[in-house]
């Protein structure tokens, strides 16, 4: 869930229309207050996770990163697929993502492909989703905490 809040957090303050500043609040009002139960469909409240050790530095450093981007990105509109096939350090140029901060990492954020990098709900869903289709789910490191 502290992934979460990092991921939404980025994308609220990546995006300068404001009504993606909601996703964040969303987001902390389920996995912070739990006063949301459930949210977007995926999500479940789960409270504590913003006041644990560490989330001020990673929240913060998902908002500084975002807000030196190039330009304001829609980051949930945008169309990954399309780009799915170039490299990530050239996507990463071409916004202008800097790296995380040396205190965010030291204070556990990891990526997606990084053990702690998903969810125990996307864990399953992917699982799910190769069964369905009669694959075998590699998450290419990617696990819960």
């Amino acid at each position: 869930m502290e992934n979460e809040i990092e991921v939404f957090g980025f994308i609220a303050r990546a995006n300068d229309d404001p009504r993606a500043f909601s996703l964040l609040a969303m987001v902390v009002s389920l996995f912070e207050t739990g006063y949301l139960a459930r949210g977007a469909g995926l999500f479940e409240a789960d409270r504590g996770h913003l006041s644990r050790r560490g989330m001020t530095d990673r929240l913060g450093d998902a908002l500084r990163r975002a807000a030196l981007c190039a330009g304001s990105t829609d980051f949930l509109g945008k169309d990954w697929f399309a780009v799915a096939n170039r490299p990530v350090a050239v996507l990463r140029a071409e916004l202008e993502l800097p790296p995380k901060s040396v205190e965010a990492t030291a204070a556990g954020s990891v990526g997606p492909w990084q053990p702690g990098g998903i969810s125990l709900y996307q864990l399953a869903a992917g699982r799910r989703l190769a069964e369905q289709r009669h694959r075998t789910y590699d998450p290419r490191g990617a696990g819960t905490a």
